[in-house]
């Protein structure tokens, strides 16, 4: 029942984080106006925003106009809610320290798909995912608290030397910003493993899309949404990265 629960959540949070990613950059907050189809502009109805019914039930298109509704829009929420059900038949809900984590997986996820539709990573999420991780880990896991910063202001330092030599060609600046969460979260060594995953899922991504010509090796590829992905799968699988870091979980 409580994964059934976590994947209606799921269905809604990324509902309203498709709503985010659809609107970026031209949204003024989470309530910039009603919700309405892009190709005609007609306010949709309540019925017409149920999480993944209405797609499904609608055959992807506006009930308005027959204009075609973006796959964006189930993928996400079906992504959400699989993430947090998964997190929850992994770890359980009976402690707080769980219910934060699946708050930090609801960060990555919406990290990942904003990276991958807009090759950004926008502030607003990546700063109080930081300041999440930081007060989970200070307060549960103290004795980490060390291990989490150091790991994330040197991974952090060591993307923004890559960064300011490149001069932004290599990567972005928002992969600077997820560096540090991504080393606080995991810390040493387990951090690097998941980085190695991310640069090897990207390499692989890179050369099928090479292969199928649809991309060149000066396509730019969202590292950011590799990252993401590594870290998620680590966190409800951690027994896959442990060889490539040495440690055997990680601390969610």
């Amino acid at each position: 029942m409580e994964a059934i629960l976590a994947a209606g959540i799921g269905l809604m949070l990324g509902s309203f984080l498709s709503v985010l990613i659809g609107r970026w950059p031209h949204w003024r907050g989470a309530a910039a106006g009603r919700s309405h189809c892009p190709n005609c502009m007609h306010v949709l109805a309540w019925y017409d925003l149920v999480p993944l019914a209405s797609w499904v039930w609608l055959r992807g298109k506006c009930r308005y106009c027959g204009g075609p509704i973006s796959t964006l829009y189930p993928v996400l929420e079906l992504t959400t809610a699989a993430v947090l059900a998964t997190a929850v038949i992994v770890s359980g809900v009976a402690t707080m320290w769980s219910l934060l984590g699946l708050v930090v997986l609801f960060g990555l996820v919406g990290l990942f798909f904003f990276d991958l539709v807009h090759h950004m990573l926008p502030d607003a999420i990546v700063y109080p995912l930081a300041l999440l991780v930081v007060a989970r880990i200070a307060y549960y896991r103290p004795d980490q608290l060390v291990n989490a910063l150091a790991t994330g202001v040197l991974l952090s330092s060591l993307l923004a030397l890559l960064f300011f030599y490149s001069r932004g060609r290599w990567l972005g600046f928002g992969d600077v910003k997820l560096a540090f969460v991504i080393g606080a979260l995991f810390g040493y060594p387990m951090a690097v493993g998941v980085t190695l995953a991310a640069i090897w899922g990207g390499a692989l991504a890179g050369v099928g899309l090479m292969v199928f010509r649809r991309a060149t090796m000066q396509t730019a590829l969202p590292f950011g949404s590799f990252w993401t992905a590594a870290a998620i799968a680590t966190l409800l699988a951690p027994s896959w990265i442990a060889y490539l870091s040495g440690l055997l979980t990680p601390a969610f």
